[in-house]
């Protein structure tokens, strides 16, 4: 996906051509479902990212909601996946998150989430039924931007804080499914500064992380790539820092609520 792009590139462009292009014209590039794996209904081919030797783009689409669900569909559990397709939901893959933790360690690069929105109908028998209409669509997986200001009314205004704000990598996600995270911190600081997601703690001197969550959950601290704590909580504080980048997730029960994006300890 490109966004803010001045033009559009010829289709016989490979794919770390069109990344390239889009980076040389500063648009903002990000991967969309590119863990997509599934060979079981022949109809619906997954649509992978290939080419992760390219060079450009800004971001991975760490969740996206209809590939999850249908990854999962088969004949046999169509009906029950239709009734309640919010319900399926996970997380993203290990695959994708380590891939994602390995560029991070080198430079920043966001991890968002989307729903895919496609509500198109299915016939089960004599049955035809709308699979994730867009009032369901837009209850389930979500990407919260954080602003130091907010949002300007100013469409060319509000447009470039919420680039700036994916850039910057200051973004978490969420499944609003397991409740609403719209409260969620997720924060470093010292004697003298406070750092959010995206940015960097220079000083690890009298440092903590801190996770503050809407609601009891379990936090995963994960720093460079690996998991390190695991705890049922609502407010989490961390104080044994070493350099690297962390992140948190935060489950209900085996359900994936929240996933932040990074804070870089130098």
């Amino acid at each position: 996906m490109l966004f803010d792009s001045p033009k559009v590139y010829p289709n016989e462009m490979k794919a770390a051509e069109y990344v390239a292009a889009g980076a040389a014209d500063n648009a903002l590039g990000i991967l969309a479902h590119p863990d997509e794996i599934r060979s079981h209904l022949a109809e619906f081919p997954p649509y992978p990212w290939r080419d992760w030797d390219a060079v450009g783009f800004n971001g991975i689409e760490l969740w996206n909601q209809m590939s999850e669900w249908m990854e999962k569909l088969t004949k046999f559990n169509k009906l029950q996946m239709s009734l309640s397709p919010r319900k399926s939901m996970i997380g993203p893959t290990d695959r994708i998150l380590k891939r994602w933790d390995d560029y991070n360690i080198q430079a920043k690069m966001v991890g968002i989430a989307g729903v895919d929105a496609h509500a198109f109908p299915v016939k089960v028998g004599p049955v035809t039924i709308e699979i994730f209409p867009y009032k369901v669509h837009f209850r389930c997986l979500r990407t919260h931007i954080i602003l130091p200001e907010k949002m300007s009314d100013d469409f060319e205004v509000a447009k470039k804080q919420l680039y700036d704000a994916m850039l910057d990598c200051r973004v978490y996600i969420s499944n609003t499914r397991w409740g609403n995270a719209d409260n969620f911190e997720f924060y470093a600081k010292n004697d003298s500064e406070k750092i959010i997601t995206g940015g960097t703690l220079t000083n690890k001197e009298n440092a903590s992380l801190i996770v503050k969550l809407p609601s009891k959950a379990t936090i995963k601290l994960v720093h460079n790539g690996k998991y390190i704590l695991e705890m049922k909580t609502d407010y989490f504080e961390y104080s044994d820092l070493q350099s690297g980048v962390y992140r948190i997730e935060a489950w209900k029960g085996k359900r994936g609520w929240i996933f932040s994006n990074h804070i870089r300890v130098s």
